[in-house]
């Protein structure tokens, strides 16, 4: 099995100017460059009718518009119907593994409520270490602490090799908690 590896890098999704409701594809008929009233009442997830316009600062005549839609606010949609920018603040060695993030949601989908919001996300941040190489090495050259020197956790990986592998009982129960996932590298990240 080939694995891909991608570094995490931080970045901005969103620009200082773009609050998610502005319309930079000439007030085209999207969600993002429509005004909707939605019904009084709804049931979260019930589909709905929206009635609704061209925002006021949209130079073309205002056309009045029906759609359908679910009730959810944008939080609530599926993840496929935003996207979400990568925190500056996530980092490998932090003690945190949840990090807020801001979200759009993307500009054909109706939702309640503010089009640009924050939703805690787990991090992903990887240094570039390969699982699949990790438990190759844990198989062949467990023994003699590879794995772990690997991953950098050469402390036991010194003690490993001296013991070698515990007599082979230390190289066997490594071998499935590499297989688990269960060890990981020193720095906390991720496998890729």
């Amino acid at each position: 099995i080939l694995y891909t590896c991608l570094i995490a890098t931080a970045h901005s999704l969103l620009s200082d100017t773009d609050d998610g409701l502005t319309c930079s594809d000439n007030c085209s008929l999207t969600a993002s460059c429509l005004q909707c009233q939605w019904p009084n009442v709804c049931d979260i997830g019930d589909e709905v009718d929206l009635h609704c316009y061209r925002r006021s600062e949209c130079a073309l005549p205002k056309v009045s518009t029906k759609y359908r839609a679910k009730c959810l606010y944008c939080w609530q949609l599926p993840e496929y119907e935003y996207t979400c920018a990568i925190n500056e603040n996530c980092t490998g060695t932090s003690t945190t593994k949840w990090n807020a993030v801001e979200c759009i949601v993307n500009p054909h989908t109706f939702c309640l409520g503010s089009r640009r919001f924050w939703k805690n996300m787990r991090c992903n941040i990887s240094r570039g270490y390969s699982w699949s190489r990790t438990l190759f090495l844990s198989i062949t050259l467990g023994g003699f602490g590879l794995d772990r020197f690997y991953l950098g956790l050469w402390k036991s990986a010194i003690g490993k090799l001296f013991s070698f592998g515990g007599l082979g009982v230390w190289t066997m129960v490594d071998v499935i908690l590499v297989g688990l996932g269960y060890i990981k590298p020193h720095d906390d990240s991720i496998y890729c």
